[in-house]
Formats: structure tokens, C-alpha cells, sequence
């Protein structure tokens, strides 16, 4: 393995054992540490074998393999976004009707 597979396979791991500290503090739910535990294992593995990356790439017809990363975390980061709306939404409701 090359020095950036170690690196990748450290941050994951890291970022894994923070979402672990996380649920014990409370500080997260568990159905939301599901999805960041994904991430975690997709990291370690995306980060361990980085051809998969490009053999993936090549499977939806993206070329530069480096970009599937990049495009899947965008469109993460927009669904994550539009669900806070939505929740800062049903919040902002339930005070309305809690002030009537």
C-alpha cells in the first residue's frame, strides 16, 4: 500500500471512532450515525483500494475517476442541507403553534 492508502485509512478510521465518542456523549442520534458510519466504511474502503474509484467511474461514464468522490459528496451535502430545512421548517411550526 502507498503512503496516501495509510493516510486515507487513518482518517477514516479516525472519523469513525469520532462518530462513535459522539453517540456516547449523546450528541448525535443513532439513526443519523447510521449514515455517517457509511461514510466511514466508504471511506476506508474507497481510501484502501483506489481503483475501485475508477473502475466505479467508469461504470456511470465518468471519466476522471478522482471526480465520482467529489460529485457524490456534493450531492450528499445538498440532501444533508435540504433536510435541515426541512427539520429547521417543522421547528419553526411547532414554535408558531406553541406562541398561539
Amino acid at each position: 500500500m502507498a503512503s496516501y492508502q495509510y493516510f486515507s485509512a487513518l482518517v477514516a478510521v479516525v472519523f469513525f471512532c469520532l462518530v462513535v465518542v459522539l453517540i456516547r456523549k449523546d450528541a448525535i442520534h443513532m439513526g443519523s450515525a447510521v449514515r455517517w458510519f457509511v461514510i466511514a466504511i466508504v471511506a476506508l474502503v474507497f481510501g484502501v483500494n483506489p481503483t475501485l474509484v475508477d473502475q466505479l467511474a467508469g461504470y456511470v461514464g465518468i471519466s476522471y475517476g478522482p471526480i465520482l468522490p467529489l460529485l457524490l459528496v456534493s450531492v450528499f451535502l445538498l440532501v444533508k442541507a435540504l433536510l435541515a430545512d426541512i427539520e429547521r421548517a417543522r421547528t419553526q411550526v411547532k414554535l408558531d403553534r406553541l406562541n398561539q
